[in-house]
């Protein structure tokens, strides 16, 4: 898998923009469960139509495939379906969402003991990470590293230290909404599968998904992992506490990146 930092960017880029909208598409889901004045709801799906139209004015100059045309089909279909929602507010017999207050991990249980116990264990595999990485120095020479993780190591600037810290916490805060709170409780809610059986499903899911950006069979039993203490740590503790071991997770590999950067001279092509 070649470097492209141009592409990289790009994929920033889109995932800001994604990871925001559905950031306010949650929004908008725990207005619609908890308000009875819709006004709120019209400025999010107001705010969520502003940042599409604006990734769309944006790259209107570059032209469109029928990819792209595609996509912003189903970008602009979101606020369309929202607004279809707040005009049938009152009808309860349409109402086939879970509550929002009823989600996993939204009520928090704050438990110290509990909390010590899944951070020491994400501090263990925290240093088995290390130690991969040790012993496999040429990971991003040859590719097999994710790509966001060269980019913010590469060229460190203020720019970019501002973007990582809007970038980690926003995506890291999506990841555990969709693949921890979001999944399990429609398998729960609907399906009616265990816990158990909702968290080993998912993290299965959450692994390849991580395939794709690293090509990295290490990378996909590390996200296992980390899905299946996270998904524990969100059911027992609320979301709150998954988030912050996902973030402190991202920060600490993207240290370890750095500090492979540092230590490790690329070869140069003969």
């Amino acid at each position: 898998m070649s470097y492209d930092e141009n592409v990289v960017k790009i994929r920033i880029k889109n995932s800001l923009i994604y990871n925001s909208v559905i950031f306010l598409i949650f929004v908008f889901w725990y207005f619609y469960s908890s308000l009875y004045n819709i006004s709120i709801l019209f400025l999010i799906c107001l705010a969520i139509l502003m940042v599409i139209f604006i990734k769309f004015i944006t790259e209107l100059r570059s032209g469109f495939t029928l990819k792209d045309k595609i996509l912003y089909i189903l970008l602009f279909f979101i606020p369309i379906a929202l607004f279809g929602n707040i005009i049938l507010f009152n009808s309860t017999s349409i109402n086939v969402f879970i509550p929002f207050n009823e989600l996993v991990g939204i009520k928090h249980h704050h438990n110290i003991l509990l909390f010590l116990l899944y951070f020491s264990i994400i501090l263990l595999k925290l240093i088995g990470i290390k130690v991969y990485f040790s012993r496999n120095i040429k990971i991003l020479e040859e590719g097999g590293g994710d790509e966001i993780f060269q980019f913010f190591t590469k060229n460190i600037s203020i720019k970019k230290v501002l973007l990582l810290l809007v970038l980690f916490p926003l995506v890291a805060f999506i990841e555990e909404l969709i693949y921890r709170t979001l999944l399990i409780s429609v398998l729960t809610y609907y399906l009616n599968w265990n816990y158990i059986l909702s968290i080993i499903f998912i993290s299965i899911i959450f692994g390849l998904v991580h395939y794709s950006t690293s090509q990295n069979w290490g990378h996909v039993i590390s996200t296992l992992i980390s899905s299946i203490i996270y998904s524990l740590a969100l059911i027992q503790l609320g979301i709150l506490y998954p988030w912050i071991f996902h973030l402190a997770t991202n920060l600490f590999v993207l240290l370890f990146y750095y500090q492979l950067k540092k230590n490790f001279k690329f070869k140069k092509p003969q």
